[in-house]
């Protein structure tokens, strides 16, 4: 299969996933957690790693912001599990992507960036999530973790062999 058509659906079976987790949250957690688990497995060992470390750091940083007051996820905790198998199945659609498509790591750390807030704003019109500050100032630091989180990611894999 050509590896344009690759992304593509690799990027829209993400946005289903996206939309059903955000939609549905608790009430399909186990099956959320179950296909995220899976994809992690599918990856090579060297993709795993990088896949489970960005997830972790993702999730740090929700919590963070969660901590802090910046925002509020609607679910159980201060960091509910269907957000764990969110981060946990980005990190491995972002893994694959990053070390198999040809688009320029610039564009990549753009993409995240701006990407990771876009979602944060959807989910909290989805009503995921509660913004506890108003969304501009919500908006910026995230795209100030999402930039740093993006930025240590492409100089750890950019290291691979």
């Amino acid at each position: 299969m050509n590896r344009h058509v690759q992304v593509f659906i690799l990027a829209i079976a993400f946005d289903f996933y996206w939309t059903m987790v955000v939609i549905f949250r608790e009430r399909g957690v186990m099956v959320w957690l179950a296909l995220a688990l899976l994809a992690c497995l599918m990856l090579k060992p060297i993709q795993r790693l990088y896949a489970i470390l960005l997830a972790v750091a993702g999730s740090s940083l929700d919590t963070l912001w969660s901590l802090t007051g910046l925002l509020r996820f609607n679910g159980e905790g201060i960091l509910p599990l269907w957000m764990m198998a969110l981060w946990l199945m980005f990190a491995c659609v972002w893994t694959q992507l990053t070390t198999t498509t040809a688009l320029p790591r610039w564009l990549l750390v753009l993409m995240g960036t701006a990407g990771g807030p876009v979602a944060y704003f959807l989910g909290e019109r989805l009503d995921a999530i509660v913004f506890q500050a108003p969304a501009f100032i919500v908006l910026s630091w995230m795209a100030m973790g999402w930039l740093v989180l993006i930025l240590f990611f492409h100089l750890l894999v950019g290291r691979q062999p």
